[in-house]
């Protein structure tokens, strides 16, 4: 089973968030692609702190199970 990470980020302000982005990174735990969500939210805070701080944004993630081409759901 692969997963894949995706995120959006938003504002507290206007409780807005944008559309959904995917990394196209396949992973290969439920595990592995959390892990990847919490270290893009650490990168994302440091890169970025003083829009976030300005523009009070945040950032949730979900990791979406990928399913074959041709496979049953």
């Amino acid at each position: 089973m692969k997963f894949l990470l995706v995120f959006s980020i938003c504002s507290a302000v206007t409780a807005y968030c944008n559309n959904p982005m995917k990394i196209e990174t396949q992973y290969n735990s439920w595990s592995e692609c959390v892990g990847a969500g919490g270290l893009l939210i650490k990168d994302f805070s440091v890169k970025l702190e003083d829009k976030i701080n300005k523009d009070k944004l945040y950032m949730n993630y979900f990791c979406n199970e990928v399913v074959a081409k041709g496979t049953p759901s």
